[in-house]
């Protein structure tokens, strides 16, 4: 799908201006999905190069498929580890933002 369509939808679900707080969250939302996803591809392309690495790594149960464990193990940590750092980023950039009011104000 076109991320515009995303886009559409959020604004239909949310509306413009009002209920902020249900477009952050679903941009939140979104952005931990992809998160997950970028963690599972990763660690799947891991998996298929070097299937010792991931065996010594992960600790699969016998019989079971090692890329497909390693992805759902690396959607896990996609989405804490990744979904984690661009929360912590998004939350700085909010908070170095010029035009916030401060906390305390300043004395002329």
């Amino acid at each position: 799908m076109h991320p515009q369509i995303w886009i559409e939808m959020a604004e239909v679900l949310c509306g413009t201006g009002t209920m902020t707080f249900l477009r952050y969250f679903l941009y939140v939302l979104a952005a931990a999905l992809l998160s997950a996803l970028v963690g599972g591809l990763f660690a799947t392309g891991v998996a298929l190069i070097s299937p010792e690495f991931v065996k010594g790594i992960v600790f699969p149960p016998d019989g079971t498929s090692l890329p497909r464990y390693a992805a759902a193990v690396g959607m896990i940590w996609g989405d804490i580890l990744l979904g984690a750092g661009v929360m912590g980023f998004c939350l700085g950039l909010g908070d170095a933002r010029p035009d916030r009011q401060s906390l305390h104000k300043k004395e002329d």
